[in-house]
Formats: C-alpha cells, structure tokens, sequence
C-alpha cells in the first residue's frame, strides 16, 4: 500500500523561516524517524497544487493575513485549490486565535480567516482539550494532539551548570507575554529587596513593551538572547537547553479566555533546561504540573508567588529533585520518540 501524501503549508515571519510553533507541531514530528515509514511529507510555505492526499495549512500561515492584507481572498484560494485538486484540507492550530486580540476580536480579518478555515476544514488538530471544546461547535472534526519535544534538539539528561555568585531565575517566552509578566513583577520585586546581590533575574524574549521594562526599573534584570543565527527554533532549542543555567523558571499565565485553551509547552520546555518551574495555577499547567513533584502551582496573586519563589530558594534539594522529577516526565511522556504517532492517527483518521 502507498504512504500517504502530505503537504505541510506552514507559518512563517517575514525572514522567509517557519515560525517556532510549527516546527514543534509539525515539521519535526512529520519529519521524525517514527514516523518516516507512515507517510511521504513535504513542506513549504506555499502550495503549488501538487497531487497530494491533504494539504495541513498552520496557525495564520502568511504574513499577509497576520497583517490583515487581504486576508480573506488568501485564505479561500488556498482551500478551493486543496479541494479542487483533490485532496482534503485540515487545520492545524495551538492558540485560541478566535480571541487572540480580547473582546471585539471576532471583527479582526484575522479572525475571520480562523473561522472560515475551521467551518472549511476536513479535519482540525489543537493541543489541548479546552481549545477542542472551544472550536467544536464550528467543526466537529477536532483532534488533539498534545505538544511533545523532539529529543534529538535535547541533552538528554540534566546538565548541571557552573556555579555561579547569584542564584537565576528565569522567564522565557514569545513579545506577547507582558501582561503575564506584570502579574508577577511585585513578587519579583519582593524577592530581589531581600536577597539583594544574591539574584538575578534573566528574561528571554517576553517582553514587548515599554511600559513593562519601566515596571522592571532598578530590579537586577539580564535580557538574554540568542545570536540571530539561533534564532531558528531547531537551533534555539540547543542554545536554550546547553546554555542557559537557570535555577527557577517562570511561566506566569493570566487566567483570560484566550489562556484557558494554551498548552503546557514552557513546562516542556523548562524541563529540558534542568530547572525547577514556578507555573500560574491555571488550566494550561495544573493538568500536567505535579505540585511540588515536577513544578510549583501558585495561584496568581503576589503572596503565592512570593511563597513559591522563597522556598525553592531556601531549598536547593528541593530545587534539584523538582527539576530531576521534570526531566523524568518529560523524557518518559512528552518527547516525539514517544509520541509522533499521535498526529500520524490523527491525519489518517481524517483520511480514513
């Protein structure tokens, strides 16, 4: 019998690469070893009308539509020539991009791309359960299937990093997370005046407005980042995981409707690094997050995040062992050797 053929339009930037989040969901579970005999997959950040099975379009695909330039033509002749070619369309998306923009959202021509591609498509894959519950009345054809990392981008094991004069925490994130850094900027602030000269604070990406770096003023704050070259999610990845020594990572979250269907990804992602994670006690991680065990809850208020901050501080054992316990999970549940197939069901099954 013939694999299957498949045809990934993936998101891409303005540099002509695709966008992280498609490299996670897509390109390098389809291009993974557990995978390669199942189906024949190309990539691109167009379709050429090729003969294929079905053609899998990401997120919002273009720069055009991500800038609402004549969006709505863009996003029909894309499904017109998967279908009139014979192959099915599905969709394939990791936010809540229905509300990516808060109350009023619905208006945008962003939104009304998400929208027609979800009413239009043979078949749509989210990450989580609470995104599948949101987008069903619009298409009952949805799958979920959970983000996992590709252990070939990983150490493999925690790498115990230099010993250095401060203790670092981190937070690492796309410039869409300054509300969720705020949330946490007075517990920072509280925990830095009483271990003055003892830590640091490190920030990658995250930060994408003024008026946050002014809420960060006189706080010992590093920003970090990758040379351009590394920018690239593959390569990304090696930096953040062999370079980057954090003892605490942070992901606070906004308990928002657009939230309450993301995924558990920097909880993926900080057990990799070999760091303890302090995540906001929201849908996103409490599924997943083993309190106390593989990470730290605290609910979105100061005195909790001071609490979470302070005692992982105090408790270096405890810091090792959450992050061990972390890197446990993450290397026995979430990594593609584990669970590629998972999409590959999910194609099929829209195939079937």
């Amino acid at each position: 019998m013939s694999r299957r053929r498949i045809h990934v339009v993936y998101e891409w930037g303005d540099d002509l690469r695709p966008h992280g989040s498609a490299y996670i969901r897509l390109i390098r579970p389809l291009s993974h070893p557990a995978v390669r005999g199942s189906l024949d997959v190309t990539f691109g950040r167009y379709y050429d009308g090729q003969p294929v099975d079905a053609v899998i379009v990401d997120r919002l695909w273009l720069p055009e539509i991500r800038r609402g330039h004549d969006a709505m033509s863009l996003a029909r002749a894309l499904v017109v020539e998967a279908h009139d070619s014979g192959a099915r369309f599905i969709y394939a998306l990791d936010d809540n991009l229905l509300e990516m923009h808060g109350p009023g959202a619905s208006a945008s021509p962003q939104a009304q791309v998400v929208d027609y591609w979800l009413c239009a498509a043979d078949g749509v894959i989210v990450t989580t359960e609470p995104l599948r519950e949101r987008l069903a009345p619009l298409n009952p054809r949805v799958v979920v299937v959970p983000n996992a990392l590709d252990e070939r981008l990983l150490p493999g094991a925690i790498r115990p990093g230099p010993a250095g004069e401060r203790l670092v925490i981190g937070y690492m994130g796309t410039f869409t997370h300054d509300e969720d850094l705020l949330l946490i900027v007075p517990a920072l602030r509280e925990v830095c005046a009483r271990h003055e000269g003892r830590v640091e604070v490190h920030l990658v990406g995250v930060v994408g407005r003024h008026d946050t770096l002014e809420a960060l003023e006189g706080l010992p704050v590093r920003v970090v980042a990758p040379w351009p070259e590394e920018g690239e999610y593959p390569l990304f990845m090696v930096w953040l995981t062999h370079r980057l020594h954090w003892d605490i990572a942070l992901a606070p979250l906004a308990d928002t409707p657009f939230n309450a269907c993301k995924s558990d990804l920097k909880h993926l992602d900080y057990s990799a690094m070999g760091a303890a994670g302090v995540y906001s006690d929201v849908p996103a991680y409490a599924e997943t997050v083993r309190h106390g065990q593989t990470g730290w809850l605290a609910p979105n208020d100061t005195d909790a995040w001071v609490e979470a901050l302070e005692t992982l501080i105090a408790q270096p054992a405890l810091r090792h062992e959450m992050a061990r316990a972390a890197a446990g999970y993450l290397y026995g549940e979430r990594v593609l050797s584990r669970c590629a197939t998972t999409l590959v069901h999910a194609i099929e099954g829209f195939l079937g």
